[in-house]
């Protein structure tokens, strides 16, 4: 290291040009990384979709994803495949370990099934195999509402979608609240009868006539010429004129047959938005992609658009998650910079405007060069990254300032600048490279983190890391360099061995410091004792008063997700009369922003009689002054009473998002035995467990169905096809399949439906229908019966075994989510299941229990790193265990605030806050120790006594410094307060703070607890080792006397 120092020193030019291109790259690389508010996670999940049409619940699952769990089992890295069967459908999800390679997941998938493609039922689609991550979900929602028709307002949201597909930040854009584009022909039952025309003529004549038929193309020698010999649809017409049955004397063409038009399906599902029916485009971005930049070019094609909407129709942006980013991002970036005005003053008001500029350049050098890693690296810039870079500011600094200081000293005592700074870098370059080395150690086991928690929280550490390594560079080679320069001609200090700098506040301090350390090194045994019972009264008094644990803080929510239940048989049309009703409440409090409903549910968020789902935003600034939370309180009692329908609101809480606080999973080798304990499990946590809401389980309430029983064996006596019969069924319903072609004006394939007139698709009307036999045209009524019969919506199994979940929330922010997970657990083991039922507590408490004992990992791996880094610079057990003592100060500081403020701890915050200060608060002790070694060294005549204290009178100045600068850099948001002295405001409480809150009190107690404990127990403790010798030495006089 010293050639480098020395190398640096005399090509003192290539290392400013060097650190100037540093700084030039580091600002374009900020103007380039992506933004975004949430880090874009890979989320371990890869689905296998089936579609057969018409099967049941029962036969999708035995048919479909029997089959094809059975084999997927068996793909390496899966730790759970679940599976949820409805009418027409079944869908596999197979979760891979966190980390697992995704692209190696998606190939091992597709080789399973189609390995398994085989033993699927012939008439079942082909699977469809998708991953997932977080750019699968919108990241905003833009509707078209309005009195115009719906194919108008289609025809404007495909003509928006394919505007905003073109973005290069746009991934795709899915239409919501609009159901597909049919060629339906209508049929009429009695020209079908009196043509003698079947179903499977009908099927046949439109397959037979919508094919390609490849012409070739001829070579004369006088030309070449292609043959297109015409097979495919192109027009409706084309199909109009498709010949069915032909005899010598007429042609009996489709249309002839009935009424053939281009219509939509029948709806599935409704959207609505602030109380008027929509057309929905929900935009999902690029992986990567700059969520901000995406927004604006965005809303600029938007601009561009809308004056050629007519005037009935305009477009609504909602659910906009870059609303968040955009917040976080500035308010943190405010928060920086009030940071660095904070450190900035305090280093100047320590160490004068020269140097304190020469220590403040090292946070733009160090966030530049973050900024140049982060970018080669590929990774987003996103509030955790920042957080990471205002949680290393005061650290980053720390190098600097013991080297400029030491320095400092030097040129008090006569030394030239430019060897000042030599000598400063060289003996200061193992106490700030170990320091900076455990800081870094104690972060690194952080970044492998593993579980869904672990990649959201990994860029944090990622970012300090960076930012940490970068500063090391700083202070060894650049600070040297610029101090040479523009470094102090005189110093702060008035002679070389005074620790006198001219500041009163300072002087003050040192002066009763000095007063008080002889007294702590006079008396080691008291001073430490003393220490020691204050910290067992602090952690005695934390077991007795403590808040409990939360798994993340408490950030007032700004949005709420909406789940709609009603028990029933609906229709698409009563399902969306039961959405309005709930929406027609809603819309009456002011203070929502806009509101999001649609009937139906998705895949990943279905449960029991769900019917309708949405989510609604909240006025932030507000005219009653309501908060988030009380305005979603609002909205829960204005939806609480209406009959026959259950309204549940979640709010939408920071951190990783599980859908309900509590989830208990029931697995079971029956599925009756399942939905019992299920149940069971449910009215203990509604009626048995105070404090809780939301309780609702995935039990699909029963439903009537109409079952076709057919006498099969009459029916073959008859002659007559049970495919046939099927048809003539789907004839009644949605129609049967007959082909699809893909119109000029289309960019989709449409679908070729045929299907009875409406008044006569009933199933009161199967009795007239006939089928085609060997004996002719035969009543179908001969040979079936309709039985109506109980039938459920789905089937759910996970890991090969039945499965239901239970969901519940807290009642209010006061509840402490441990504690009732506590008194659950405790009611379940007291219960006699029966035999192969397994309960499993999962989601959110599933993941505490992982980050719980991570952090505990984390925190032992930590400490036996720096523990080697310790032992390999002091050579000393004693030293370095003295130096980690200061770890177990700084966690029971954590817990003194905890105890001040009332604030429960944080699983994932208060745990990467003890994990973090494990790291920067033995720097402190480096230092000292460090100090006091090379001080008996040169001072070997002097007592070990006053080697201490002078140890102690010589680095309480940087001590204090790079204390203060850490603590200043986070002190307004462990305040509560969000200050941006760019933007000139100050905001209380706000989303950012509630985040960040609970880490930084947990930096600003425990660095600054452990500070003061390590500036009276150190020296102390360094006097240990002559009070035992000279002990033992007056004992021994004593009894040889």
């Amino acid at each position: 290291m010293n050639k480098i120092v020395d190398f640096a020193l005399s090509k003192g030019k290539t290392t400013l040009t060097i650190a100037l291109l540093v700084l030039i790259a580091g600002s374009y690389s900020r103007t380039i990384i992506p933004v975004a508010a949430d880090p874009s996670i890979q989320l371990p999940l890869v689905s296998v979709s089936v579609f057969l049409d018409g099967a049941s619940p029962n036969d999708a699952s035995r048919l479909i994803a029997k089959p094809l769990e059975n084999r997927l089992r068996s793909v390496p890295g899966i730790e759970e495949i679940s599976s949820s069967s409805t009418l027409g459908y079944a869908r596999l999800v197979a979760e891979f370990e966190v980390g697992h390679d995704i692209d190696a997941a998606l190939v091992d998938i597709k080789q399973a099934v189609e390995e398994v493609k085989y033993k699927l039922p012939l008439e079942a689609e082909d699977p469809q195999i998708r991953e997932y991550s977080f750019a699968t979900f919108p990241v905003m929602n833009l509707s078209l509402i309005g009195n115009g028709p719906l194919r108008q307002k289609v025809f404007f949201a495909k003509e928006l979608q394919d505007q905003l597909e073109g973005i290069d930040e746009v991934l795709s854009i899915d239409i919501s609240g609009a159901p597909d584009e049919v060629l339906e022909a209508i049929i009429n039952k009695s020209k079908l009868e009196t043509y003698g025309i079947t179903l499977r003529d009908l099927y046949l004549a439109v397959s037979n006539n919508n094919v390609i038929i490849p012409g070739g193309a001829q070579d004369t020698g006088d030309g070449r010429f292609n043959i297109e010999v015409p097979g495919v649809f192109e027009t409706a017409q084309d199909v109009y004129s498709i010949p069915v049955k032909v005899t010598p004397s007429a042609v009996v063409t489709l249309g002839d047959l009935g009424e053939i038009r281009r219509t939509f399906k029948d709806y599935s599902s409704y959207s609505k938005v602030n109380g008027k029916d929509a057309v929905t485009l929900e935009v999902k971005l690029r992986e990567g992609a700059n969520s901000i930049d995406a927004k604006r070019a965005i809303m600029s094609n938007i601009s561009e658009f809308e004056p050629y909407l007519p005037e009935n129709i305009e477009i609504v942006k909602t659910d906009d998650e870059t609303i968040w980013a955009e917040k976080m991002i500035t308010e943190l970036q405010g928060n920086i910079v009030t940071a660095i005005f904070l450190v900035m003053i305090l280093v100047v008001a320590s160490m004068g405007i020269r140097v304190g500029m020469l220590v403040g350049l090292s946070i733009p050098f160090c966030f530049l060069l973050t900024f140049i890693v982060l970018n080669i690296a590929n990774i987003e810039f996103n509030f955790l990254v920042m957080m990471g870079l205002l949680l290393g500011l005061g650290m980053l600094i720390d190098g600097s300032i013991v080297v400029t200081e030491y320095a400092d000293r030097k040129i008090s005592e006569g030394i030239q600048r430019i060897e000042a700074y030599r000598l400063a870098s060289k003996r200061m370059f193992y106490p700030i490279l170990s320091s900076t080395a455990t800081t870094i150690a104690a972060f690194t086991p952080l970044i492998f983190w593993p579980g869904f928690t672990g990649q959201f929280m990994r860029f944090l550490p990622i970012a300090v890391f960076i930012v940490l390594s970068a500063s090391l560079v700083y202070a060894m080679i650049v600070v040297p360099v610029l101090g040479a320069v523009f470094g102090q001609r005189r110093s702060s200090l008035r002679s070389g061995e005074s620790e006198k700098t001219g500041e009163v506040i300072f002087d003050r301090i040192s002066s009763f410091y000095s007063k008080w350390v002889k007294v702590f090194a006079k008396n080691p045994f008291e001073t430490i004792l003393s220490v020691f019972f204050l910290l067992s009264i602090i952690i005695i008094s934390y077991d007795r008063f403590g808040k409990g644990t939360v798994y993340f803080p408490y950030v007032d929510p700004v949005a709420a997700e909406v789940s709609i239940r009603a028990r029933g048989n609906f229709s698409a049309t009563e399902s969306k009369e039961i959405v309005e009703q709930v929406e027609m409440r809603l819309l009456q409090i002011q203070e929502i922003k806009s509101l999001y409903l649609r009937t139906g549910s998705q895949w990943f968020n279905s449960g029991g009689d769900v019917v309708g789902r949405g989510f609604f935003e909240v006025e932030e600034i507000n005219s009653r002054g309501l908060t988030g939370q009380q305005v979603i309180d609002q909205a829960k009692l204005a939806v609480a009473n209406i009959p026959g329908i259950i309204v549940e609101i979640s709010e939408q809480e920071g951190g990783p998002a599980f859908e309900n606080p509590i989830e208990i999973g029931i697995f079971g080798n029956t599925e009756d035995e399942v939905v019992r304990v299920t149940r069971m499990v449910e009215d203990y946590a509604k009626n048995g467990v105070t404090g809780l809401a939301n309780v609702s389980s995935t039990l699909p309430h029963p439903q009537i169905e109409w079952k076709i029983d057919v006498d099969k064996q009459k029916a073959a006596q008859l002659g007559v096809n049970i495919s046939d019969v099927g048809a003539i069924v789907q004839m009644l319903t949605n129609g049967f399949k007959a082909g699809e072609y893909r119109p000029d004006d289309s960019r989709d394939e449409v679908e070729i439906r045929v299907r009875f007139k409406r008044d006569e698709r009933s199933l009161t009307g199967i009795d007239d229908l006939k089928v085609p036999s060997s004996r002719g045209q035969i009543p179908i009524s001969s040979f079936i019966k309709i039985i109506p019969k109980e039938n459920r919506q789905s089937v759910v199994r996970r890991n090969g075994k039945f499965f239901h979940e239970i969901g519940a929330a807290g009642s209010d922010k006061d509840i402490l989510i441990d504690e009732k997970v506590k008194e659950l657990r405790l009611w379940v083991n007291q219960q006699e299941f029966p035999e192969g039922i397994f309960i499993q507590f999962r989601g959110q408490q599933e993941e505490t229990e992982e980050v719980n004992s991570f952090l505990s990992v984390a925190g032992i791996t930590a400490i036996f790193l720096m523990l080697v880094l310790l032992l390999t610079q002091f050579n000393s057990f004693y030293q370095s265990i003295l130096i980690l003592s200061a770890v177990f100060m700084s966690a029971t500081g954590v817990l003194l605030g905890l105890l001040i403020t009332g604030q429960p701890f944080g699983t994932t915050m208060t745990g990467i806050g003890i994990v973090a200060l494990a790291g920067i608060v033995v720097n402190n002790n480096i230092v000292l120790i460090d100090t006091f070694n090379r001080l008996r060294v040169e001072n070997q005549n002097q007592a070990r006594y006053d080697v201490v204290v002078m140890a102690c009178k010589q680095r309480l100045r940087p001590i204090l410094l790079t204390t203060l600068t850490t603590i200043f850099g986070l002190l307004p948001l462990a305040a509560g307060v969000s200050l941006d002295i760019v933007a000139r405001s100050i905001e209380l409480g706000s989303r950012v703070v509630d985040w960040w809150q609970l880490l930084a009190q947990s930096i600003v107690f425990g660095l600054g607890f452990s500070t003061i404990l390590t500036l009276i127990f150190t020296p102390a403790a360094l006097m240990v080792p002559e009070s035992i010798k000279n002990y033992f030495s007056k004992n021994t006089v004593v009894e040889t006397s």
